[in-house]
Parts: structure tokens; sequence; C-alpha cells
């Protein structure tokens, strides 16, 4: 699996996460007691150890990958996800105390959203080899029990953010103490933030009507950027080659901005820093995930007016169709002919990477 996704051949890298998922899944319901069960959902101590607890983490993480590139849904991709998770949320603390518990519940809110994107929300498969990126094909969605999920997940989103203000204020004070070490903490309390920050904008998105609604989160877009940027500069200072890891870091959220932010400056600083820092991170590229962003910004601003681009000019429908041998990608997607048009247009792309 990670042979296949450090050579970009997502297809295959998904496949074998789902099989692992199988594997991980038989073995649950012959060897796993009640305890343990416990422990791999989130409700007892995960600091084990054991082969097995790594494994599974590890699959939780994979989980998030696979379905961000795929809207097919199995049951043993979510065999990880169910009852006990929605308890661990039940318990979510008023404040948060330490970085690894505010870690530990965005995290279940991460899971527990991709698993509803998956699940709830419809969107057309294309014709083979192409693939949607699901999130450019959730909008306006009045679905009332697909409605009433999004609000239970926010509402559950809100508590962890009211629950993290104090703390955030907290670990910002320490982080400026030279005489201790918090950046452990101090890390993994912004990496927390920042996906939750790109969460909320996943949620909001399968229910807008217009692009242009996006415009009121420059704040948030900014904010995930500047996470994504300190989390870059942490780990280039440990290594500047590209990396590889099963956990998604920055390369989904900075992904978001660079097609949801019309914020020229934010805009770019995001695609930047999708380009200027190789890495994989499970099945996502950003080099890949870059140059999306960069085709996006471009045929959007065309058409740009006074700084802003024209709710009519904001593409949907972005579809991939990846040419593995010569390591490039078509890119397509849907684009008004024009501010009085109703008619829709194919704004097509060949990229390298």
């Amino acid at each position: 699996m990670c042979f296949e996704a450090w050579n970009g051949n997502q297809d295959l890298a998904i496949k074998q996460i789902q099989m692992g998922f199988k594997l991980i899944q038989a073995w649950r319901e012959e060897e796993v007691d009640e305890t343990d069960e416990r422990r791999f959902v989130g409700l007892e101590s995960a600091m084990s150890d054991t082969v097995e607890d790594e494994l599974v983490r590890v699959f939780k993480r994979l989980d998030v990958q696979a379905i961000s590139f795929t809207s097919e849904t199995t049951p043993e991709r979510h065999a990880l996800v169910l009852s006990g998770e929605r308890a661990l949320l039940d318990r979510m603390p008023q404040v948060f105390t330490s970085a690894r518990d505010a870690a530990t519940y965005a995290n279940a809110l991460v899971r527990q959203t991709m698993r509803f994107f998956s699940e709830q929300i419809p969107l057309p498969i294309p014709p083979p080899p192409q693939i949607y990126f699901p999130m450019h094909g959730w909008w306006g969605v009045r679905i009332p029990h697909v409605v009433a999920i999004q609000q239970r997940i926010m509402t559950d989103v809100l508590r962890w953010k009211a629950a993290d203000a104090p703390f955030w204020r907290q670990i910002n004070m320490e982080a400026q103490d030279q005489a201790e070490d918090h950046s452990e903490d101090y890390f993994l309390a912004s990496v927390s933030r920042m996906h939750i920050q790109i969460l909320w904008i996943g949620l909001i998105t399968i229910c807008m009507d217009n692009e242009s609604d996006f415009d009121q989160y420059f704040d948030v877009f900014r904010d995930v950027v500047d996470l994504a940027e300190y989390a870059l500069e942490v780990q280039n200072a440990k290594s500047k080659t590209p990396k590889f890891t099963f956990d998604s870091l920055v390369v989904i959220p900075l992904y978001m901005v660079t097609f949801k932010c019309r914020d020229p400056t934010i805009r770019r600083k995001a695609v930047r820093l999708l380009l200027d820092n190789p890495r994989r991170e499970g099945v996502w590229d950003s080099v890949l995930g870059g140059k999306m962003g960069e085709w996006a910004m471009t045929i959007e601003e065309e058409f740009m007016e006074d700084g802003k681009v024209p709710e009519w000019a904001r593409i949907h429908w972005v579809a991939l169709e990846r040419d593995k041998e010569q390591r490039n990608a078509m890119l397509s997607c849907e684009q008004r002919a024009g501010p009085y048009s109703k008619e829709v247009v194919m704004r097509r792309k060949i990229i390298t990477w």
C-alpha cells in the first residue's frame, strides 16, 4: 500500500486500504473482547504499543484518505467508527485539558464526518477511469435525514470549538515560555484546530446553494493556511526531503482552500505551500493537489471583477482522469458560459506532476 501510494497508484492503494479493513474486521469478530473494543474506538486509553493497536490506529487514519478519493461505501471501511465513537463524542468535556484530548475528539469528528459524507451524500459516479472528488459535487442538499445528521455533527463541532477555545489560549501563552518545551503539544493542538476548521467548511458545503457563500469564511481559510504553514515548518525542520505519511496532515485542508477560498492572497499561499512542500499523505499527493488548485484558480480568475470571482464563474464537478504511465492527468470541470447564460461549458487541462 505504501509503495502504490508513493508511486501515485491511488486506485490500487485504496483497494488495499479496503482489504485491510476487511482483514481487521474479521480479526475483531473472532478475537477482540469488549475492553479492547472500547480502547480501539477511543473510550479507553489508546496508548498501547501492541501491533494490533497500531494497525487499528493506522487504518482509522487511512479511512479519511480512502473516502476523500471515492464515494463508494462498504461496511468494512467504516467498521471502526460505529456506536463506540458516538459514545466517545457524547463524553466530550466542556474544556480540554490536554492537546491529546483535543486531538482524540477532533479525530473522532473527522471520521464521523467522512463516514457521513460517504454514506449519506448522493453523488453521481462518472464513467471510468474518471473520478470525481466528492466535495466538488456537494451543494444544495435538502434531504431531511441528511440535513439532520449534518446539523448534529455541526453541533458536535461547535462543542469541540467551545472546549478548545480556553485550551488554545492557554497553550499559546505557554508556547511563549522559553523555559519549557511545549512544542509537541502545540503542534498537536495546531493540527487539531486546522482539521476542525476545514471540517466545518466541508460540512457547510453540502447545503450551500452559492459558491459565493464561502466568501464569509475568509478568516477560517486564513487560519487553516497559517496553521498548515506552521505544521510544514515543523516537519521541514526535521527533514526537507519529500515525505510519506499515513496521516492526513495538511494536503486535504490546503487543497480545499485552493478550491473554496477565492481570496487571491490566501488562495495563492495555499497553492504555494502544496507545491513547495512535496509530500504524500496516504493517497493524497501535495503536488497534484497544488496543480489542481492552481488550475481552478486560473480559470476562475479569468473573469475576476474588482478583485472578486463572480458567482457564475465558480466551477463545479471537478473530475480527474489519470495516466499512471505518463504521470499526467486530464482535469475537467463545469463552468457557466457567462453571467447571463445558464449554458454550462466544460473546461479541461492536462497536468503533469
